[in-house]
């Protein structure tokens, strides 16, 4: 199979010849710095260009991708023509949306909130990007002609805008005052959520325009699960979430009916799959395994004739061990997740620091190897 057919098995619950294996996804990119020492270590003589200047994950390079055998290629959504970024009198580095963000460390962190108040009317007012600025559509199709001439892989189309609906709300509202008005100020949280809605069908849909023939998902990105629990209920989730979800994936799939709906969340998510899956999501991410009751064996059980399982490998403790350690890992997700097809294997979020430029490595080589064998048994 080439890399494309061997997705396509896969999305289809068919058992291809290997599992199928992402990098450079929404969430499964590779932290700025650890980049370039990959990139060194496997000797690539110059770094691309910045695609995602001043985020935690800068670069995309697929060389890295044909090096280690992945099967995609990802569309990445430009940013708009019409507003460039500015650092304002605090040094906060303010976006389109109006959110302020500075680099502390090695990431860079949210920390100006426009709407810090809960002014209902200011929401009218706001500055609100515009989801149809030709800057962010510019060069895609050809991006995506020039995919499917020069590759056999997968194309994918990455988040058109970081957060979706649950964590962007808290971006521009800030999560404690997000979180406490959905228990006491829900005119305001509605109000928000609705605005954060249609703008997002409007970007999606635009962004979409040009590639949805050559790509098989879009990403949405958003995190509602921490390690031991969810931020909220899965009452407040219902109540507040449901139906906006649901308004923006229907939107998508009335527009781009070919076109599957990825869906992240990082934590402990387990109880609230039935409701995820309910929004209209077909490829689940990122199947974090070490958080509360995410047990994947019987995710994939329950689960895994309803929705492709997308992530699994755990970058918290396997793959900062030793080569053994990234070797297990990767033959225990294969053995819980990809009978039956189903099943495209990337780490559970973005590689970090401090993960072994061998065991990155050594994560797609034995994915290889240990699921070519199981697939011809």
């Amino acid at each position: 199979m080439n890399h494309k057919e061997r997705v396509k098995c896969a999305l289809n619950f068919c058992e291809p010849d290997r599992v199928p294996m992402d990098l450079w996804g929404s969430a499964s990119r590779i932290h700025t710095e650890h980049y370039k020492h990959i990139a060194d270590a496997i000797g690539l003589k110059e770094y691309k260009e910045l695609l995602r200047p001043g985020s935690t994950t800068e670069y995309v390079d697929h060389r890295i991708s044909d090096y280690v055998g992945a099967d995609f290629r990802q569309i990445n959504i430009k940013g708009p023509a019409d507003y460039k970024k500015y650092e304002d009198s605090d040094g906060n580095t303010i976006d389109e949306w109006g959110i302020g963000r500075k680099m502390i460390g090695a990431y860079n962190a949210i920390t100006y909130h426009p709407f810090a108040s809960k002014d209902i009317d200011a929401i009218a007012k706001h500055n609100w990007p515009n989801p149809h600025d030709k800057g962010r559509t510019k060069g895609l199709a050809a991006a995506a002609g020039d995919f499917q001439k020069n590759t056999d892989c997968a194309i994918t189309a990455t988040s058109a805008v970081s957060g979706t609906i649950f964590e962007l709300c808290q971006y521009l509202r800030g999560t404690e005052d997000f979180f406490m008005d959905l228990y006491i100020n829900e005119e305001f949280a509605r109000a928000l959520i609705e605005k954060v809605t249609d703008l997002l069908i409007e970007f999606n849909l635009a962004y979409l325009e040009p590639i949805a023939d050559s790509i098989e998902w879009i990403e949405f990105t958003e995190d509602i699960g921490m390690q031991n629990s969810m931020f909220v209920s899965r009452e407040i989730l219902k109540k507040f979430f449901d139906e906006p979800h649901k308004r923006l994936f229907a939107a998508v799939k009335k527009k781009q009916p070919d076109v599957k709906i990825f869906f992240h969340s990082c934590g402990a998510i387990k109880e609230i799959i039935p409701d995820i899956l309910d929004w209209g999501v077909d490829i689940l991410n990122p199947l974090q395994p070490l958080a509360e009751e995410m047990d994947l064996r019987a995710i994939k059980r329950e689960f895994g004739k309803d929705v492709v399982l997308h992530g699994g490998i755990d970058i918290q403790q396997a793959m900062i061990g030793n080569l053994q350690d990234v070797r297990d890992e990767v033959q225990r997700r294969i053995d819980e997740l990809a009978d039956g097809g189903g099943y495209i294997l990337a780490p559970a979020n973005h590689i970090q620091n401090d993960v072994p430029v061998e065991n990155f490595l050594e994560l797609y080589k034995h994915a290889i190897e240990y699921s070519s064998i199981k697939y011809k048994k």
